[in-house]
């Protein structure tokens, strides 16, 4: 797309930040924050094998969790934190206004309410009361209100979630509440602050050398690129845990060197097992392979302002290219389900109604030599900073190669696949991987016109202004009917090519108890305060 646009808020970014590689939302409703039942069964997650005994959780030791690591740009920074160890220690010593659980369904964090005025441009929240932060310092709205305006920071990760947001106009109203004005309706306003770019800091925080939180875990030590250690918060609000003593999160980029230190003891936990090394050890038994069914779409994309991913003609053809079910099958070991190029299969104002796409080589190759590229070479980049990717763009060149295109690949190291500074949203055709639990999420994030994540470099004011009526929109059919609409211009003209909805996969020592497949993240959604060791 070309027409470019004003958005109907304020965007003042003057540098780009990595984005999140693990990012979540949340589906629901407007009113006051209960329970909200997901649509799709992701709820429906699984063990490879036994987690351990059902016995009460024993308190004490360590839990050691290996991640792949961020290097000297790691960091504790809610709104600056970027890659999945950032997400973990974040959500160890932070917490969110609303929890996600497992089955994407959301419940009250420091936040009890959500009170909407009747158009949804006012909300009054109401926050948990008794709460406080590891210096003894009591949570209030105050907190909250400062928080969000970090959050709007340039830099920040968050921005997206707070753009709508009239920062001014903010407002405590009493030592738990505060009222949120919003320069344009938001019907879910709530779903906005799941996301750990937009856990609550203390007021006039500024230093995150040591920081301090209302969360499990109080701050220890911390080294980028190598470890860091949390002991538990013996007041945490939340019920029962955390459990274990102290929690050791190591940085182990290489993916072998990560399964290697789990199958010898040196660490507890590991994220991100490989596909095939995750068929492996079901199969021996020897660790716990976690497994969850997740929104988590990997995804092929196209920069639409380049040659000759700027003619959609060729976009449809690659979409068409494209045999998910063999990539599915060949690529992550069967842990996933079709993708039809849109994002948000089982959510909330999904569009059930669109076409499943499927391999069709002769109408791929007839939209090449109309748009005048027959014999078609381009450049794939890839990483294996997420599994399947490089399996993945492996199998589509082989693929395209029926339709007479000729797909180069070019390996990109992982610390730079997804930092703007080197790699990412510079790369005309690579791959992404997105987990998002609403419509609202993702397209903020990566299709609106100020989206800080804009892979397929979309600008539209037209569509710009449908998805803002579909995020305001009080009335559910409305907003389904503009849900649909946003949906099929992507399908029909987006840079996406999804094949896949992918299970999130991680791995266990035996001994490790309480983390529990889910929908929302990996590794039970680095939620450790659940977790425990057997004697």
């Amino acid at each position: 797309m070309t027409d470019r646009q004003q958005p109907p808020f304020e965007d003042d970014r003057d540098e780009r930040i990595s984005r999140a590689r693990f990012l979540k939302g949340a589906a629901g409703a407007a009113g006051g924050l209960g329970l909200v039942p997901l649509l799709s069964g992701f709820g429906d997650t699984a063990f490879a094998a036994t987690t351990g005994s059902s016995a009460s959780p024993r308190r004490g030791g360590t839990l050691r969790v290996g991640y792949v690591g961020g290097g000297t740009a790691e960091t504790i920074s809610p709104t600056l934190a970027v890659t999945p160890i950032d997400e973990g220690r974040v959500q160890s010593i932070f917490d969110p206004l609303v929890l996600l659980n497992a089955d994407l369904s959301r419940s009250p964090g420091l936040a009890l309410e959500w009170n909407p005025n009747k158009s949804a441009t006012e909300y009054e929240v109401k926050l948990r009361p008794g709460v406080t932060f590891h210096n003894g310092k009591p949570l209030d709205a105050a907190d909250v209100i400062y928080s969000i305006r970090m959050m709007a920071k340039p830099t920040s990760a968050a921005l997206p979630f707070v753009s709508g947001i009239n920062l001014h106009e903010l407002k405590v109203v009493n030592k738990t509440t505060l009222r949120i004005p919003l320069k344009f309706p938001d019907a879910d306003l709530a779903a906005n602050f799941v996301y750990y770019n937009t856990w609550i800091v203390q007021n006039g925080e500024t230093n995150f050398a040591h920081p301090v939180g209302t969360g499990p875990f109080k701050f220890g030590s911390f080294t980028p690129g190598q470890q860091s250690i949390f002991t538990r918060n013996h007041n945490y609000w939340g019920h029962g845990g955390p459990y274990v003593d102290a929690l050791k999160i190591v940085s182990i980029s290489d993916p072998t060197a990560r399964l290697n230190a789990l199958l010898s003891g040196q660490i507890d936990a590991m994220a991100q097992l490989s596909y095939a090394q995750a068929k492996a050890h079901q199969a021996t038994g020897d660790v716990n392979v976690l497994v969850a069914h997740a929104p988590q779409v990997l995804m092929f994309y196209m920069d639409t302002t380049k040659p000759p991913f700027n003619d959609n003609r060729v976009r449809l053809a690659m979409k068409l290219i494209a045999d998910r079910p063999a990539l599915i099958q060949d690529a992550i070991s069967g842990f996933g389900t079709v993708g039809n190029d849109i994002v948000g299969k089982g959510l909330a104002f999904y569009d059930n109604s669109i076409p499943q796409r499927t391999q069709d080589i002769a109408k791929a190759k007839s939209l090449l030599k109309a748009a005048g590229k027959e014999g078609l070479k381009v450049v794939l980049q890839t990483s294996d900073v997420i599994p399947g990717f490089v399996e993945s763009a492996t199998l589509l060149a082989q693929q395209a190669a029926a339709a007479g295109v000729t797909i180069k690949l070019q390996q990109v190291p992982a610390s730079s696949y997804f930092n703007p500074s080197l790699q990412y949203l510079k790369m005309p055709f690579a791959e992404t991987q997105w987990p998002p639990s609403s419509l609202k999420f993702f397209y903020l994030q990566a299709l609106a016109s100020n989206a800080p994540y804009n892979e397929t470099h979309w600008h539209s004011s037209s569509f710009n202004s449908l998805l803002f009526k579909a995020i305001g929109e009080l009335n559910h059919a409305k907003a389904q009917s503009y849900w649909n609409q946003v949906q099929q211009i992507q399908w029909q003209q987006g840079g996406y090519l999804s094949w896949t909805n992918a299970d999130f996969v991680d791995a266990l020592a035996k001994k490790v108890n309480g983390l529990k497949p889910s929908a929302a993240g990996i590794l039970g959604n680095h939620r450790f305060q659940d977790a425990w060791l057997a004697a």
